[in-house]
This record gives structure tokens, C-alpha cells and sequence, in this order.
């Protein structure tokens, strides 16, 4: 079994290669959004893009992956395009942001332990705590560039709740609220609460495609593709998708 599990990614890339007419695209879990449903990816961005794909004539063949392999696989061009990347800087010089399908509140808010809520009241007093984050992830600056901050680095959500369980961090900065909850459920603890302090913020909703394919040979299906979704935002038809799983559009979510 580890073998078969050791050579998923080489077949993954054989059975996509030389697919002119199929976009490889990952995905990973962020309900309501998008999530594995019997290892099928299932929710309204995996709609928005199959929908957008279809009319323009081309497949999309999907894989379930962590983001942070996701991010270097659109550095090295071995995949499409990446549902809902947040836009930033450092992430522009590899990755083409397509047009936003429309913004969403994601506030980063920071889990602490009950009663300890008001120790936590604003930006600076971050600088007394250890923070939990998740490696890749962009919460929001300055926090992500803060040298005076004592991040510990987590690969995901069950990883960081096993660490603030073993009081090994003051705080956990959460982007995503209903995933961490859900991990939170799973792993049967309750003894946390959110600090009084939290980031407000409006952020677009990003396909991210890999750069160095669209400077090579997809730059005219990107563009065909982002022509697509463009239409689909300004026609609300990306609004439906969203009703249709009862999760509220991105432009309505605010």
C-alpha cells in the first residue's frame, strides 16, 4: 500500500499529460466552500470552476492536497490552478491570480483559552504570546511579516489543536473558523474560547494558476477561462452555485 500511495503522484501527472484540453487543479478541504466528499472533491467553488471549464470546452481533473505542496506545484507549473488563494506579494511572482469571483469577510480571529479572552484586546498584544500558524498560510499584514512575533509553525489544523492542547501556544490565529471548529469537534476539545481582538478584513476570492504556465503554452486558456468567470460573476450566476450548496455568495457574505 505505501507503494501505491508513493507512486500517486507520477500517475496523477501521466494521466494529465500532454491533456491540452484538461486543467490539473487541486483542491483541498475548506467547507462550505470545497471538500472531500468519499475522496471526491464536492462544494460550490468546485462547481464554479467545473461550470466555467465546461463552457469553454475543457476538463479538470482533480487531486486532494495539502496547500503547501499545492504552492510549489504552481511554482514548477505541474498543476493549473489552485481554488481560493488569497493575493499577495510574495505569492504574485508565481502565481497568476484569475479575476475575483467576488469578496468575502475572512477575519482572522485567535483562539485562547477560556478566560484569558481579555489578555488579547489589540495588535500589540500579540507580542507577549505564542502564536499559532499554519506554515504557507497569509492571515494579514503586519502580522505575517512581524519579526517581533513568536510564530510556531504548524503544517495543519489538527497539528496546531494538538499543540495549544498540550499548552505548548497562547493562541491560535484562525482565517478559517469553520474548518478549525470542525477539527476542534473531532478531536473532542472544548476548552477554548476566541480573544477579544481580531482582525477585520475583505478579501477577494482568487483561482490561483501557475505563472509559468500561463507565460507559456496556456496563456490563451487562462485568459479564456478568466473571461468565463468574469461573466458568470457579472451574470449571478456564481450567486446560484453558492444558494444551490446554502452557502452565502462571496459578494453577499460580508
Amino acid at each position: 500500500m505505501k507503494y501505491l500511495f508513493s507512486l500517486l503522484p507520477l500517475l496523477f501527472a501521466l494521466t494529465c499529460a500532454g491533456a491540452e484540453d484538461a486543467l490539473r487543479v487541486d483542491f483541498r478541504e475548506r467547507p462550505p466552500e470545497m471538500r472531500a466528499v468519499d475522496g471526491m472533491p464536492s462544494g460550490p467553488l468546485i462547481s464554479v470552476l467545473e461550470t466555467a471549464a465546461g463552457r469553454i470546452g475543457v476538463d479538470v481533473h482533480w487531486r486532494l492536497a495539502p496547500f503547501l505542496r499545492s504552492l510549489d506545484d504552481l511554482r514548477s507549473g505541474r498543476i493549473d490552478l489552485v481554488p481560493r488563494v488569497l493575493m499577495t506579494e510574495p505569492r504574485s511572482e508565481y502565481i497568476h491570480f484569475l479575476p475575483s469571483i467576488g469578496s468575502q469577510q475572512l477575519n482572522v480571529r485567535f483562539i485562547v483559552r477560556p478566560g484569558r479572552e481579555g489578555e488579547l484586546n489589540r495588535y500589540e498584544d500579540l507580542h507577549r504570546l505564542s502564536v499559532g500558524v499554519k506554515r504557507g498560510t497569509a492571515y494579514f499584514e503586519p502580522f505575517d511579516s512581524d519579526g517581533q512575533l513568536d510564530r510556531v509553525y504548524a503544517s495543519d489544523d489538527a497539528q496546531l489543536v494538538a499543540m495549544f492542547r498540550a499548552d505548548r501556544l497562547d493562541a491560535i490565529a484562525v482565517l478559517d473558523a469553520i474548518p478549525m471548529e470542525t477539527q476542534l469537534q473531532a478531536m473532542n476539545f472544548h476548552d477554548y474560547s476566541y480573544a477579544h481582538y481580531a482582525h477585520q478584513q475583505t478579501l477577494d476570492n482568487h483561482f490561483g494558476a501557475s505563472l509559468a504556465r500561463y507565460q507559456g503554452d496556456r496563456h490563451a486558456l487562462y485568459d479564456r477561462l478568466a473571461a468565463e468567470l468574469e461573466r458568470m460573476r457579472a451574470d449571478g450566476e456564481i450567486a446560484l452555485i453558492y444558494r444551490r450548496y446554502g452557502v452565502a455568495p462571496p459578494d453577499e457574505a460580508n
